[in-house]
């Protein structure tokens, strides 16, 4: 069976600097300390990879990778996402409708039906502000219309938002994301964390990764 885990890294201009820090540092740990521990726990025929990918206006696509989807095996590593890739808005609609995209096939349609159910981690610092979706239209698209019928992977995925620093419209809009299966337990669907705390955001991260890759029937 086959598992992906996401994660979905707000890169607007207001992460720079120390919430910045925050991600490379919280990212390096779930490789270093997170990762061996699940490849301890996961099920023999269980196959999971990861992908990472970035948010932001300022950039041409809007949504750009990171990590490629790699293989729980091949990801031993994190380099460090330089300080000036952080700039411009927050398109959040089009990160989640690239990820819906990606769990549904693609343009190939090729969805793989036997996938266990995969997982996003959603880590941003303020209200979406981007366009062509906007946060709203695709939340709204993901719900009523999966892009190949009324079957959607997507729909299935673990969802958990990570908020750094939001204030209270900000923390109402992430909360929206959020999406546990009811037999998940001990994980929460939203987080609000400091880039003052760094190591409340890492063990945030680390209890989440590791939460939501092993095994849970959903």
């Amino acid at each position: 069976m086959n598992k992906t885990v996401y994660f979905l890294i707000d890169c607007s201009g207001s992460m720079k600097d120390a919430r910045a820090d925050a991600v490379n540092t919280a990212m390096e740990k779930v490789v270093d300390e997170v990762l061996p521990e699940i490849r301890a726990q996961r099920s023999a025929d269980t196959n999971i990879s990861f992908q990472v990918l970035g948010f932001s206006d300022a950039h041409k696509d809007k949504v750009f990778v990171i990590v490629p989807r790699t293989d729980l095996e091949d990801f031993t590593s994190w380099d460090n996402i330089q300080n000036d890739v952080f700039s411009g808005g927050t398109p959040t609609g089009a990160a989640i409708k690239a990820v819906m995209e990606d769990i549904e096939g693609g343009l190939n349609g090729d969805i793989d039906v036997q996938a266990a159910a995969p997982a996003i981690i959603l880590i941003s610092d303020g209200l979406p502000n981007g366009v062509d979706p906007t946060y709203e239209e695709a939340l709204q698209y993901a719900v009523k219309n999966g892009p190949y019928g009324e079957h959607t992977a997507y729909r299935r995925a673990l969802k958990v938002a990570i908020g750094m620093n939001v204030d209270a419209a900000g923390r109402e809009s992430l909360m929206k994301f959020g999406h546990l299966s009811a037999k998940m337990e001990g994980i929460s669907a939203y987080y609000d964390c400091t880039d003052e705390y760094v190591d409340q955001f890492v063990e945030i991260l680390k209890s989440v990764t590791l939460n939501l890759s092993v095994d849970k029937k959903d």
